[in-house]
């Protein structure tokens, strides 16, 4: 049975949590819905708490997103950055998400912060540009939900571009079979966002908000659909790899 331990980096909306509990606990029902065959035991590590795994605590690990930003002087991420440094160096298996995937590129030598071009809301497609061997299930491109105003603006020097848009050139990276990161939220549901993103329609601005909003329904109404499935079964592959390690 492979471990996977999510490292939660935010607390959601109190009026969210009766539905959505907390980010980890959207992963481990997005994973168990996207591949219902897996046997893989989910450890929650609350990183705002101070809790970081220990050494070999598990087989691969997930930072989540967050409404920090890398460089906000928040007591806990100093102290995650010092984890991820370690763990990189120990050959731990990472995955990060939105702020994970800013601050993993951030700490292994790349940049990210607060981005010239704004915020970035709703369906967006991005190019694959490099896929790793391991992914066996490959494609051309893949549509996202988004909500984010930080980007990785600079790759760490070991990384391969995964994916790009004109908008988020560096939309997916990975470090050989070590480390994988999306700037968008294959985790997030419709629904979610939905009630996500209204409140942040002052900080958002128009036409940012109501362009972003549009993308999430079609012509007729009808939600559109993403690939959220498709990159759950390329993040189910990387978690895998521990199995053969």
């Amino acid at each position: 049975m492979l471990t996977l331990g999510l490292l939660e980096t935010d607390t959601l909306y109190p009026d969210l949590q009766p539905d959505y509990r907390s980010y980890g606990w959207m992963f481990e029902q997005y994973f168990r819905r996207v591949t219902p065959f897996i046997d893989w035991e989910f450890r929650y590590y609350d990183v705002q708490d101070g809790e970081l795994p220990a050494p070999g605590d598990c087989d691969a690990y997930l930072i989540t997103g967050s409404k920090a930003g890398v460089y906000d002087p928040l007591p806990w991420i100093l102290p995650l950055q010092e984890w991820i440094k370690a763990a990189h160096q120990h050959g731990e298996r990472m995955i990060g998400i939105c702020f994970g995937h800013q601050l993993l590129a951030h700490t292994l030598g790349g940049f990210a912060g607060r981005s010239p071009r704004g915020w970035g809301i709703g369906i967006r497609e991005s190019a694959v540009v490099e896929l790793p061997e391991w992914i066996h299930e490959r494609s051309d491109r893949y549509r996202l939900i988004y909500s984010h105003r930080d980007q990785v603006e600079q790759l760490p020097p070991q990384a391969t571009r995964l994916a790009a848009c004109p908008f988020c050139p560096n939309a997916a990276f990975y470090i050989d079979n070590r480390v994988l990161a999306f700037q968008g939220h294959p985790e997030f549901t419709l629904e979610y966002t939905l009630r996500l993103l209204p409140r942040r329609q002052s900080c958002i601005g128009e036409p940012v908000y109501g362009d972003g909003m549009a993308t999430l329904s079609d012509n007729n109404g009808q939600p559109p659909a993403t690939d959220s499935d498709l990159i759950g079964r390329w993040l189910t592959a990387f978690i895998s790899l521990s199995a053969s390690a």
